[in-house]
């Protein structure tokens, strides 16, 4: 009967340890969900920037491209023969226009299209088929006259006719008849020489609505991601709080078994 009672006494798992593990369900969840939205949104942000950029890259070399292919076309030695507003009324003027005038037509993205000469350090317009007499809402003619001065023309244009190269707009730019995207090609003579910049414009409102589908792609995928990352801490934290659960009645089993085995022992030494 001794020998009976140490063996079976040597059974019983030696202290009163229970095994416990560590569970905080919401804050591993928060963390998870936290690290899951943050991966989404950077991956989304990187998309995002990248995707922009080509655009606006595409539209700066539609830009440029439309204004190369119209400078050609542009007869130089003609237009160093306008000085004055009187011109506008002239035959050679209307047959001056007629290509500015067909690139409005064939592309109604296009807010204005004009050519510049420079004059004593100034930008001064010429070309312009916009008719006259329209004013715009600040009471503004919307047709620029031969050899009015463009006082406010931005650094793209100035830089593209002093250097006498294609240039474009990097962001809208803002002048007395409104906010627009340009493109600015040179145009020459029959003989090879510079003569001004023909410009290409599109309005800012236009500019925006091209990058305006990118912009709600990015949002609704911001959108999704936050609601992706708490599908995910919401599981974390359901299966989290189910193991705690789970090892809490394993726990609370294992201690009745250690303290059964104990009474147990303890009666059959009394015996």
């Amino acid at each position: 009967m001794a020998f009976e009672s140490e063996a079976q006494h040597d059974t019983i798992p030696k202290g009163d340890l229970v095994p416990s593990y560590g569970f905080r369900p919401f804050l591993e969840a928060l963390v998870i969900g936290i690290a899951v939205f943050a991966a989404i949104s950077l991956t989304t942000t990187f998309i995002y920037k990248y995707t922009l950029d080509a655009l606006k890259g595409e539209i700066r070399e539609g830009l440029a491209r439309t204004a190369s292919v119209i400078a050609p076309s542009i007869n130089g030695d003609l237009h160093r023969q306008f000085h004055s507003r009187e011109q506008e009324t002239s035959p050679e003027y209307a047959r001056a226009l007629v290509p500015l005038s067909n690139a409005l037509r064939t592309d109604k993205s296009i807010a204005y299209v004009y050519t510049v000469v420079l004059r004593d350090g100034k930008v001064y317009f010429v070309l312009d088929p916009t008719p006259p007499g329209i004013l715009n809402d600040d009471g503004l003619e919307e047709k620029s006259h031969i050899m009015q001065e463009y006082a406010d023309a931005p650094a793209e244009l100035l830089l593209a006719i002093r250097r006498q190269k294609t240039v474009t707009s990097k962001e809208p730019y803002q002048d007395a008849w409104g906010s627009f995207m340009s493109g600015f090609a040179p145009f020459y003579d029959s003989t090879g020489r510079f003569v001004g910049i023909v410009a290409v414009e599109i309005k800012a409102d236009n500019y925006y609505a091209r990058l305006e589908p990118v912009k709600r792609a990015t949002v609704r995928a911001v959108v999704t991601g936050f609601f992706t990352a708490f599908t995910i801490a919401s599981l974390v934290w359901f299966m989290r709080n189910f193991s705690r659960v789970i090892n809490s009645s394993r726990s609370q089993i294992y201690a009745d078994l250690i303290e059964a085995r104990k009474t147990n022992s303890e009666s059959r030494h009394d015996n």
